[in-house]
């Protein structure tokens, strides 16, 4: 969601003032990194692009080259979820080329980041996001629409700014609620190619557990707890009866809606109290890998949400406190160690971010989202894109509660595809399974096995293959 999926609402009454700390006109490049005792073997930057010249709406990217060809490798945009949440949170704890260490001062290099064989940006979107500000706070009440514009004019002003890049295939990648921000920028690129043809070369886009039609990804939520012996079959029964699934978001971090907006003291309905039931059934594990550990550091999701009628801050606490796996160097506090290390003054004057009046957080606290955005099937947008001759990978890590396998079945089989080649195996580079595939005419599917909500984070090696054949238009 990229991590974990909110909902948060904040009002701003005054303008804020940031400084920056060099002019835009000046160089982007990073030529360094506090902490990172080693020689790159490929060049990158970091800094803002005005979306919105008005409005003054600053979007913050981050760019690492390709390790290989830049010149002609593909050109990558990777996006986390949330909706508000940072896609630094890729960068460094999933595919990206840094992994923060314990101490949030130093970085080790990852080996299977996703710059081996492309040149990929962090973006960090919408305005309101990480080191992403506006000039005009309103901005920061937002929706699916003007981000997708907002980063269709990212990628105009990238290319002007990187000339060289133009005319590499451009994939969009992205997880979580990305499930709407990945097809809606493409659909956008789509429509502003056919009046401006080749602006942007577009060969597709790969997506992972992606939150995108909740009445099918929230009863596939449900099973899921139901068949990995999460919940009672009394509680899953109830919860199938007395919820509405169009009508929530997805349900291990949102509840339904009224837990967003009630007064202390409201009374819940059937729905809140069956769910309500689930969390405390699962107990303290980890919502987006079942079979890893939580951060101890924090309190569990599920206590957070049973008291998010007595406290708007708590949910706000809760979205911030992203739990994490322990698989190779992904600690179950990485989001400690990141956000120590992306506040560190020398950190942000070397890559050129803003001063801000609030510390980067993983997640955002002052972005409102669209519920009516959150809550919108995303199927038309995919049957328009058939037709768009693009390559698309819809992917899902399969041990994720949030937004698991099972639902993304469901949806899936719900868009108009043709099977060409059935369900099989496919063997990571270390010749184990990893994971299941099945291809349509429009489409493939992969799963990648024994991988939580951030695949390329639970199981690096295997996301790194999967998203490297898929771009190679190799056989998963």
């Amino acid at each position: 969601m990229g991590p974990c999926v909110s909902f948060l609402v904040v009002f701003l009454a005054t303008c804020p003032v940031y400084s920056l700390s060099r002019p835009e006109t000046d160089s982007d490049k990073i030529e360094s990194l506090p902490g990172l005792n080693a020689t790159l073997p490929f060049s990158q930057y970091a800094g803002y692009l005005n979306v919105n010249e008005s409005h003054g709406r600053r979007l913050f990217y981050w760019f690492v080259e390709s390790q290989s060809d830049p010149e002609r490798d593909p050109l990558v945009l990777w996006l986390n979820g949330g909706p508000g949440c940072s896609s630094f949170n890729g960068l460094f704890e999933e595919n990206g080329p840094f992994s923060p260490n314990k101490d949030g001062k130093t970085l080790d290099l990852n080996p299977y980041s996703w710059n081996r064989n492309a040149s990929v940006i962090f973006l960090e979107s919408p305005s309101g996001v990480g080191f992403s500000y506006s000039d005009t706070t309103a901005d920061y009440t937002t929706g699916d629409r003007q981000t997708a514009q907002d980063s269709l004019n990212f990628m105009l002003k990238f290319l002007e700014k990187y000339p060289q890049f133009k005319k590499n295939k451009f994939w969009i990648t992205g997880e979580s609620y990305a499930g709407h921000y990945v097809p809606n920028l493409a659909s956008h690129i789509v429509d502003y190619n056919t009046v401006k043809p080749g602006s942007i070369n577009l060969a597709g886009f790969m997506v992972g557990n992606a939150w995108t039609d909740p009445a099918l990804d929230n009863p596939g939520a449900t099973f899921f707890w139901w068949s990995h012996a999460l919940i009672s079959d009394r509680t899953y029964t109830g919860i199938n009866k007395a919820c509405n699934y169009s009508n929530i978001g997805p349900l291990l971090t949102n509840g339904k809606q009224a837990l967003l907006s009630s007064s202390p003291g409201r009374l819940k309905d059937e729905c809140e109290l069956l769910l309500a039931e689930a969390h405390t059934e699962m107990g303290n594990i980890n919502i987006y890998n079942i079979y890893v550990d939580v951060c101890l550091r924090h309190r569990d999701g599920r206590e957070l949400l049973s008291q998010l009628a007595r406290s708007d801050s708590v949910l706000r606490k809760f979205a911030q406190r992203r739990l994490e796996a322990e698989v190779g160097k992904m600690y179950p506090c990485e989001d400690d160690y990141m956000e120590k290390y992306l506040n560190r003054p020398d950190v942000i004057a070397t890559i050129h971010a803003a001063t801000l009046p609030y510390k980067w957080t993983s997640c955002s606290t002052i972005v409102n989202y669209s519920r009516t955005d959150l809550l919108s099937s995303m199927l038309p947008v995919y049957e328009k894109l058939f037709s768009a001759d693009l390559r698309i990978l819809v992917y899902s890590g399969d041990v994720d509660a949030i937004v698991p396998v099972t639902g993304t079945r469901a949806w899936l089989n719900k868009l108009p595809l043709t099977e060409v080649e059935g369900w099989h195996a496919w063997l990571a580079s270390d010749h184990q399974v990893g994971g299941y595939s099945v291809m349509y005419d429009k489409l493939t599917f992969a799963t990648v096995r024994n991988a939580g909500h951030e695949v390329p984070g639970y199981q690096p090696l295997r996301a790194l293959d999967m998203f490297t054949r898929f771009l190679k238009n190799q056989r998963l």
